[in-house]
C-alpha cells in the first residue's frame, strides 16, 4: 500500500534537476579550488564538501540519464540533504542530517524479517555516528573550522566515526532477490556519503599512527572479504553488489592511508563506484544453462571489459593502481599486494557474468570507463588536487601525488622520489598480463560459478587441456598421459 502511493519524479524531470545540481556544484568547485570560503553560521566551503557534493549529483544524473527511471522523492530528499551536510561545520546539523538519511533509506525496506534485520547496518552506522560525532560536539568541536576543534578529536570520537564508515561498507541486502524495485535501489547509490565524516576529521588534526593503521586493517578486511564475496555469490546481484562495495573499501583503505597520494585514490575510487553502481547490468541476465554462446561477432562481453579492472588505463584499474602506488610510497607494503591480489579475482566475476546482449548503458559505460581512466591526470589535478592541499596539514609526508595534466600521474614517497608512475608503456604491458590471466581464468572457471555455465555439460580434463594448448601455442603438444593419471 505504501509503495503504491509514493510519490515519483518523471525521467525528463529527474535529468533537469541532477543537471543544475552538477553546474551549481561545478561552480562551487571552481569558487574554492584556491581556499575555503567560511560563511558563518552554518555554511563551510571547501574543496572536500565540494567534491562529495559534486559526486551526489553525478551519481544522479547518470542514474537518470542511463537507467531512465522515474526517481521517488527519497532519492531527491536524500541527494539534497546530503548536500547540506557536505557544505556545513556544525557537527550537530550533519549528525541530524545522517540520521535522516538512514530514514529515508530504511523506510521502504522495512517489510520483513530478512530486509529489516538487512537495514540494521545504516541505522548502526547513525547511531556510531551520532556518538562520535556528539561527542565532538559537546568536546567544544561544536563546528569542525573553529581554531580550537582539534583538540575535541580524541580516540573515541575516531573509533565511533571509523565504525560509521564502515558498516555500510557491509551488504546492505544479504539476499537480494529480482524483485527488488529498482527505484528503491537507486538511494544505495549514494552509499558512498558515508566516508565523508571520516575524511573530514583530517580538518581538525592530523590522525596519529594507531587510527590510520585502524583504518587500514578495516578497508583492507573489507576489500578482502568483499572480493573473495564477489567471486563466490550465490547469484549475481549477490555478486554484483559486492564488486560495487569493494570500490567503497578501496576508497576507505586510502583515506586511511593519511597521506595525499591515500586520499586521491580514496577520492578517485568514490567516483569509479558511481559509475559501477549506474551501468553494472545487475538487471541484465546471463546466459541460461544449457543455452548456446551467441553467433561469431562482437561479443556481448565486449564492455565489461572495460569495467572489470583488468584492461589497462580504464577506470577501475586506474583506481587500484593508485591504491597500490600510494601503498608503496607510504611503505605499506603487504596493502599494495592485497590490492593487486583482490583487483584479480573481482575482475573474475564481472567478465563470466556476461549478459546474452550487452545493453547500450553497458557500451556507454565502458566508455565512460575508459575515458575516466585516460583522463585521470585532469580529473586529479581539477577536483582530488584542491583537497589535498587545502587538508594539507592534516595529512602526514608520506606519499603524495604529482600530477602531469594529459601525460600521467606518479606516486612519490616522503622524499619525493617517484615509486610509480602512469600511464606509461611498461605498466600498460605488465597489465595486458593481468588481462590475459583475468580471461583465462574466466574461461575456466565460467563453468563453475553459479548461474552462468553456457551447457550443462562440464568439459572433461582432456577437453580443458586441449583447449588451452590450441589457445597457447606456446605450451607446446600434449604430453602422453599415463593410464592410471588421477584427473581429478
Amino acid at each position: 500500500m505504501l509503495m503504491s502511493r509514493t510519490v515519483r519524479v518523471q525521467p525528463v524531470a529527474s535529468v533537469l534537476a541532477a543537471l543544475i545540481g552538477v553546474i551549481g556544484t561545478l561552480a562551487l568547485v571552481w569558487a574554492v579550488r584556491r581556499e575555503p570560503l567560511a560563511l558563518p553560521p552554518l555554511a563551510y566551503l571547501d574543496a572536500l564538501g565540494a567534491f562529495f557534493a559534486l559526486a551526489t549529483w553525478s551519481g544522479a544524473l547518470l542514474w537518470s540519464l542511463l537507467r531512465a527511471t522515474a526517481q521517488t522523492w527519497r532519492f531527491w530528499l536524500t541527494a539534497l540533504l546530503l548536500t547540506v551536510a557536505f557544505l556545513t561545520s556544525l557537527t550537530p546539523l550533519v549528525i541530524a542530517v545522517y540520521a535522516l538519511v538512514g530514514l529515508l533509506i530504511v523506510l521502504p525496506v522495512w517489510r520483513t524479517a530478512v530486509t529489516r534485520r538487512a537495514a540494521t547496518y545504516p541505522l548502526l552506522a547513525v547511531a556510531a555516528l551520532a556518538v562520535g560525532y556528539g561527542a565532538l560536539a559537546l568536546r567544544g568541536g561544536l563546528r569542525f573550522d573553529a581554531p580550537l576543534a582539534g583538540a575535541a578529536l580524541d580516540s573515541f570520537v575516531f573509533w565511533f566515526v571509523l565504525l560509521a564508515a564502515t558498516l555500510p561498507l557491509l551488504p546492505f541486502d544479504p539476499h537480494p532477490t529480482d524483485t527488488d524495485d529498482a527505484r528503491e535501489r537507486s538511494l544505495r547509490l549514494f552509499a558512498f556519503a558515508w566516508l565523508y565524516p571520516l575524511a573530514r576529521l583530517y580538518t581538525l588534526s592530523p590522525w596519529n599512527e594507531g587510527w590510520s593503521f585502524a583504518t587500514l586493517i578495516a578497508g583492507g578486511g573489507a576489500l578482502l572479504w568483499l572480493s573473495s564475496g564477489a567471486l563466490t555469490g550465490n547469484t549475481r546481484r549477490v555478486r554484483i553488489e559486492r564488486n560495487h562495495r569493494r570500490l567503497l573499501a578501496v576508497a576507505l583503505t586510502g583515506i586511511g592511508l593519511s597521506s595525499g597520494a591515500g586520499l586521491a585514490a580514496g577520492c578517485y575510487a568514490v567516483l569509479v563506484y558511481l559509475l559501477l553502481a549506474v551501468v553494472e547490468n545487475d538487471d541484465t541476465p546471463t546466459l541460461p544453462e544449457g543455452a548456446h554462446v551467441p553467433a561469431p561477432g562482437i561479443p556481448p562481453s565486449a564492455p565489461v571489459w572495460l569495467i572489470s579492472g583488468a584492461i589497462p588505463l580504464t577506470a577501475p584499474f586506474i583506481a587500484t593502481w593508485m591504491l597500490i602506488g600510494a601503498g608503496a610510497a607510504g611503505g605499506v607494503t603487504i596493502l599494495a599486494a592485497v590490492a593487486w591480489f583482490t583487483a584479480l579475482i573481482s575482475a573474475l566475476p564481472v567478465v563470466i557474468d556476461s549478459p546474452v546482449v550487452a545493453s547500450r548503458r553497458l557500451w556507454i559505460g565502458g566508455g565512460i570507463s575508459l575515458a575516466l581512466g585516460v583522463a585521470s591526470p585532469l580529473v586529479v589535478r581539477l577536483f582530488i588536487q584542491p583537497i589535498i592541499e587545502q587538508l594539507q596539514g592534516g595529512l602526514s609526508v608520506y606519499g603524495d601525488v604529482n600530477v602531469w595534466t594529459w601525460v600521467g600521474l606518479a606516486m612519490v614517497n616522503s622524499a619525493r622520489t617517484g615509486i610509480t608512475a602512469l600511464p606509461t608503456i611498461g605498466a600498460a604491458g605488465l597489465m595486458i598480463v593481468l588481462s590475459a590471466l583475468v580471461y583465462l581464468l574466466a574461461r575456466l572457471l565460467g563453468v563453475t560459478l553459479p548461474a552462468t555455465a553456457v551447457s550443462a555439460d562440464s568439459p572433461s580434463y582432456d577437453d580443458v587441456v586441449h583447449y588451452l594448448r590450441r589457445a597457447v601455442p606456446w605450451l607446446g603438444e600434449p604430453a602422453a598421459k599415463a593410464s592410471d593419471h588421477d584427473t581429478r
